[in-house]
């Protein structure tokens, strides 16, 4: 008997009105008990949500009438075939088809496979086969689904104008025949193959009564296969989403007839239509249309459709600012999962003695758990880094606590480092390792390690598990990294479903929104290239073969996404579509090609409204309130909070100049006592080269060459040192950019070297090198009370023929500092002390015996050894009595706990974030 054809009215969404059909046509009922007996139906529907859902809605049905419920079997298409045939043999795994396909190609000679892969890998690189095999694999899929195989299509594409592939499908076609006769030898099936097979000799049928709900695209050879079901009296009903005046836009199995849609006018109501610029605004957009509904409807009325799933995180982070949630039904990647992750960063490891895949392995917080006495753990680690800077982790750089981190991480990285081992035997050592850091770990399933661990093991584990079902033929020994690249493959597209939590708004894939019933439904990225999509980039079916052969190709995608767009339309109560004019990165995008179908008498006007010079929206959707705008906007950095207080007795200069360029940074550092450590460096920083420089020249001022008044002597000795102190702290073959460093640093002492030659023949003497001033501090008045000074000073000297003393500080800085301009700003008679290190050092000097008038001032190592200078400050008596008069002010300011607002600062720093430097266009910061 022919399939049978149903059309649902818009009035209301697909799936309730599928359900109420189902129950009020197919439904077996009786009254005592009463019960309505759907079991010889067998739905089939596009997607595992919707199948979820039209269990849950006949469930609800059955239960409001006071009836119990013998439900349907509800399937997705992709299940479909295997109803309706009986298999011969046990089905090859899709793993088992990409090695197969790989070891077919590996089998060939590199001369006959050359139009098809040029440049074939070594026959020794399996991953690489694998990889090939899999590309091959997929294009035979979609072909061999469509009734096709490669033979067939080499055929069919000669009648193509130009076409040039004639060499490439031939050696497909041959492939083709070695593929399925490696399966058959292992009596295996190629599930696609089979299906065909079934069609070819007249085998398909079905006991049941299938319903075909909303499958609007079946592949032929579905269609072939419910043909031959129907031919044998079999029964089909295909249920279409769309009201009978529509009825020559569907076949006869349902399916979209893409010719009549080309020219359909898309009937969208214009006033839900809102143009935006980029990802945050189509976010702001969206809580905007929420707001306007948010008296009519709760969360689980709304849902929010992702054509661009990059778009979640900034839904995500916006509507977190308005107080929603947004749960996205898919999930998570099972690959971005923790387990995943350790799993490849202990591979990683295994394979590499570098500094980030030791970090990295550090700082997986499983890994890190399992390190328990790696203790202060990564602020050591990146203490050790910035300090070593190391490209390599070497056992003479490591200190004895990140010793015992590493030899613990060893243990879990040796069993997968050289060894060459079959998938089953890796799979052994995956469970291991897995065992080791998670195997006394107890998981709540009602916690959200359930999400962030049980269900990821459970993957994997169903990954491994597979592995033992591929012929031994086909799984030869591998390494490690291969290993994972045919795990990662296995898990790519699996993900760990969200939980379930009834005040999120559900986010869903555009494919997944015409059949859910949420009555508001609203459309991100209504752009084109996304609604609808395109292919034509296809290296094997480009759409002009695709059109050819009648598979999916632009044409149907179009008939697709228009159809689709039609029905959210028709069958919600709120709809909007936005659309944007950029994207993340800012490049320019277009609006959907399905917003100018239809009568052309407006067209002009609808191009202008996207792509003339307004900006507002097309729609009148509610907007956030300006209280809410203005909230959000708003930049509120966190209050100085209750922290007990330092005793704030004894003060350093650099305390001093924290204070002073900004009290809030100080407070952070100081009372909060926060710090900012990262192992991002790729180079010496200005702290660290710096250290580098002050090392060498202290060594020199104790040394026996500091009096010397010879050029090359200095030089030498400071050459020498510098090579040594390197050595020391970053090893024998330091990265690149340090080597290059300590190079700069030479050619800077190559210039010290010559001025201090010079200075030593003006009589100056080196009496002390980084001077630490101990007790008996220095002290300074502070209202009434008496306040320890404390600090280090770089050197200090002494011209025993004039009497003079010079208390001088290294800068090693690329640009030439000068001590005024360093320690005050503003007009010459209105200068204001922004730094006072020099002034703070002539109370210092006193601690170690200097009595009487101290020159202060700089040496300077700048990038440019003709720069090199002592450049000793100008200031008068008034100006330093000002200069502690600052100093004074700054303690009287810390002691009472004035440390806010936040100073503007020119340079980013550890604080940055917390004080929103770097956020453009804030409004004001409170409290």
């Amino acid at each position: 008997m022919p399939i049978s054809r149903k059309f649902l009215s818009w009035d209301e969404p697909i799936l309730p009105s599928a359900a109420d059909w189902l129950i009020r046509t197919m439904g077996v009922t009786t009254s005592d008990p009463p019960l309505v007996d759907l079991s010889r139906c067998l739905v089939v529907v596009p997607g595992g949500l919707a199948s979820r859902r039209l269990q849950e809605l006949l469930v609800q049905r059955v239960e409001k009438d006071g009836r119990s419920l013998i439900p349907p079997q509800v399937i997705t298409v992709g299940l479909l075939p295997e109803h309706l045939y009986d298999a011969r043999f046990p089905f090859a795994s899709e793993l088992t088809q990409q090695f197969a396909w790989g070891e077919t190609l590996r089998s060939v000679s590199p001369a006959e496979l050359a139009p098809l892969i040029p440049q074939p890998p070594e026959t020794t690189d399996f991953a690489s086969w694998r990889d090939f095999g899999d590309a091959v694999r997929k294009v035979y899929r979609e072909l061999i689904s469509n009734a096709f195989d490669f033979t067939e299509v080499a055929e069919k594409a000669q009648s193509l104008e130009g076409f040039t592939e004639q060499a490439r499908w031939d050696v497909l076609a041959r492939l083709q025949s070695a593929y399925l006769e490696r399966l058959d030898a292992l009596k295996i099936w190629d599930k696609q193959s089979a299906r065909l097979y079934a069609v070819k000799h007249n085998e398909c049928h079905c006991d049941e009564h299938i319903v075909l709900l909303g499958t609007v695209d079946l592949n032929r050879v579905t269609r072939q296969m419910l043909d031959q079901v129907a031919a044998k009296q079999g029964e089909i009903t295909a249920l279409v989403g769309a009201p009978e005046a529509w009825s020559n836009h569907f076949d006869e199995h349902g399916c979209l007839i893409a010719d009549a849609w080309e020219e359909e006018a898309i009937d969208l109501d214009w006033q839900s239509i809102a143009i935006v610029d980029g990802p945050t605004q189509q976010a702001d957009q969206a809580v905007g249309t929420i707001a306007q509904v948010a008296e009519q409807y709760s969360a689980k009325d709304i849902i929010i459709g992702l054509p661009e799933e990059s778009l979640l995180g900034e839904i995500r982070r916006i509507f977190q600012q308005h107080g929603l949630k947004c749960r996205y039904g898919p999930g998570e990647p099972v690959t971005a999962s923790l387990p995943f992750r350790l799993l490849e960063c202990v591979i990683e490891l295994s394979q590499t003695r570098r500094y980030q895949a030791l970090a990295s392995a550090v700082r997986h917080p499983d890994l890190f758990g399992y390190l328990k006495f790696f203790n202060p753990g990564i602020e050591q680690l990146d203490a050790w880094f910035n300090d070593r800077l190391p490209d390599e982790v070497s056992s003479k750089l490591i200190d004895e606590k990140l010793g015992e981190a590493v030899t613990a991480l060893s243990e879990l990285t040796t069993p997968f480092a050289t060894d060459k081992l079959t998938l089953p035997e890796w799979a052994e050592r995956i469970r291991e390792l897995l065992q080791a850091i998670y195997g006394e770990r107890m998981i709540d399933l009602d916690s959200s390690d359930n999400q962030r661990i049980a269900r990821p093991l459970s993957s994997i584990n169903d990954a491994l598990a597979a592995w033992s079902e591929i012929p031994e033929s086909l799984s030869l020994p591998c390494v490690s990294t291969d290993m994972m690249r045919v795990l990662r493959n296995q898990l790519a597209s699996l993900m760990v479903p969200a939980e379930h939590d009834p005040e999120s708004i559900e986010a869903l894939g555009w494919l997944e929104l015409p059949l859910m019933d949420a009555p508001v439904c609203i459309v991100t990225s209504f752009s084109d290239g996304l609604i609808p999509s395109s292919n034509s980039a296809d290296l094997f079916l480009p759409n002009t073969l695709r059109k050819l052969l009648g598979l999916e190709d632009d044409s149907l995608r179009y008939a697709r996404d228009a159809y689709q767009v039609q029905v959210i339309q028709h069958t919600r109560k709120v709809t909007a579509w936005i659309v944007p004019k950029r994207n993340a990165d800012g490049d320019p995008l277009a609006p959907s090609r399905l917003l100018f179908t239809g009568d052309t008498t407006d067209l002009p006007q609808r191009v202008q409204k996207f792509f003339g010079s307004a900006q507002t929206p097309l729609n009148s959707a509610k907007q956030p309130s300006s209280e809410t705008r203005d909230h959000r906007q708003r930049i509120v950095i966190p209050a100085p909070g209750e922290y007990e207080m330092p005793s704030w007795d004894r003060f350093s200069a650099t305390r001093i100049n924290q204070y002073l360029k900004c009290p809030y940074r100080f407070y952070l550092k100081y009372v909060a006592r926060l710090k900012g450590d990262d192992d991002w460096a790729t180079e010496l920083d200005g702290g660290a080269f710096g250290n580098l420089a002050h090392d060498t020249l202290q060594a020199f001022g104790t040394g026996d060459v500091k009096d010397s008044t010879d050029e090359k002597v200095i030089f030498d000795f400071l050459s020498d040192t510098l090579s040594d102190v390197a050595l020391k702290r970053y090893g024998k073959d330091p990265q690149a950019t340090i080597k290059l460093q300590i190079e700069q640093l030479r050619l800077r002492l190559r210039a010290f070297a010559r001025g201090q030659s010079l200075h030593r023949q003006e009589g100056w003497l080196i009496k002390r090198t980084e001077v630490e001033i101990e007790s008996p501090y220095p002290t300074i008045k502070v209202d009434k009370k008496e306040i320890e000074l404390e600090g280090r000073i770089d050197r200090i000297d002494h011209n025993p023929e004039t009497g003079e003393w010079a208390v001088w500080d290294y800068k090693t800085g690329d640009s030439v500092s000068d001590p005024e301009k360093d320690h005050q700003s503003g007009p010459r008679n209105e200068k204001v002390w922004t730094g006072v290190q020099l002034p703070f050092y002539r109370h210092l000097v006193k601690a170690v015996g200097v009595k009487g008038p101290v020159s202060l001032g700089y040496i300077t190592l700048p990038k440019l050894g003709e720069e090199f200078r002592f450049r000793v400050a100008k200031w008068t008596e008034d100006d330093l009595d000002q200069a502690d008069a600052t100093i004074v002010d700054a303690i009287r300011n810390i002691r009472a706990g004035n440390f806010f607002p936040p100073a503007e600062m020119q340079y980013i720093d550890e604080f940055s974030r917390i004080c929103q430097d770097t956020v453009l266009g804030k409004w004001e910061v409170t409290q």
